[in-house]
């Protein structure tokens, strides 16, 4: 690639509203949502996501995001995505996404699973891949916001609970970094 900068477009695919359970560090996440955008789904869809307090039965307790429980997403039709225009803010992201490194640092990684990007795959161990700043504009943008949740999380860590759709309960946050 050696210095190659990527243009980034979607392709409409749809292929990222397929899979959006993952089994991860033990727990089950689903498509993560802010607070707003839980509405854009029927109330059994959404879970919450991750909350701060000191006990999650406390008066005091705040959820700040929520999450899909759905491995599609129910706005997916054949042609594409009947809410684009209006698509939650992991969406309009995609294809990168905040991760929370070992240092407990919140990076923005992408997802070579992407269609758009699949060509990159093969090349991808050789050295990272840069985008063309404008192509990827507006999904920084989301991305960033995404990224004041998890910052939120891991700013809070003593007091930050994450809910796995596996156990259907709350886990510490602190146990998705390894911690105990």
């Amino acid at each position: 690639m050696s210095g190659e900068t990527v243009f980034y477009r979607c392709v409409n695919c749809g292929e990222c509203c397929e899979r959006l359970l993952i089994d991860r560090q033990g727990v089950r996440k689903g498509l993560p949502l802010l607070p707003h955008e839980k509405e854009m789904f029927r109330e059994s869809q959404i879970k919450p996501g991750i909350g701060i307090g000191e006990n999650t039965g406390d008066s005091g307790f705040r959820i700040i995001s929520y999450q899909m429980t759905e491995n599609v997403c129910p706005h997916r039709r054949l042609g594409g995505c009947i809410v684009w225009a209006s698509r939650p803010t992991v969406c309009r992201a995609y294809p990168f996404m905040p991760t929370i490194t070992q240092g407990g640092l919140v990076i923005k990684q992408y997802d070579l699973l992407c269609r758009a990007l699949s060509g990159l795959t093969e090349r991808a161990h050789e050295e990272p891949v840069r985008f063309e700043p404008r192509s990827v504009a507006r999904e920084m943008e989301a991305a960033e916001e995404l990224s004041k949740v998890t910052l939120r999380a891991v700013e809070s860590l003593d007091g930050a609970w994450f809910y796995d759709l596996k156990s259907d309960g709350w886990v510490p946050f602190r146990s998705l970094l390894g911690e105990t």
